[in-house]
């Protein structure tokens, strides 16, 4: 009896088509809010992982900077740069070994 009435009742089927309204097909929405809080937390893990980066570069472009053995050592490694009297072989890891045909 009681449920009748209030089922009958405009107000409270207007508040709660609001309710609706508001949590499922509003702008700001529930699941929208959801979307938005779990992509700032990705962001703000992208910008912790980027800052920690940044550190590191700087550190090793200091010791680029200050000490020459460093500077050799990232030469040879990433630019494949070598003294005269000496040969650099590069072995290419990633690629499957070539087979030989019978």
């Amino acid at each position: 009896m009681f449920l009748l009435k209030l089922v009958k009742n405009k107000f409270f089927l207007l508040t709660i088509a609001f309710v609706i309204w508001v949590f499922f097909f509003a702008q700001y929405d529930l699941l929208s809010l959801y979307k938005q809080k779990k992509e700032l937390n990705e962001m703000n893990a992208k910008i912790e992982y980027l800052e920690k980066e940044v550190e590191w570069l700087k550190k090793e472009k200091e010791a680029i900077q200050k000490d020459s053995a460093v500077m050799e050592r990232y030469a040879r490694e990433k630019y494949f740069m070598k003294t005269p009297h000496e040969e650099v072989y590069v072995f290419d890891t990633l690629s499957p070994s070539p087979q030989k045909n019978p």
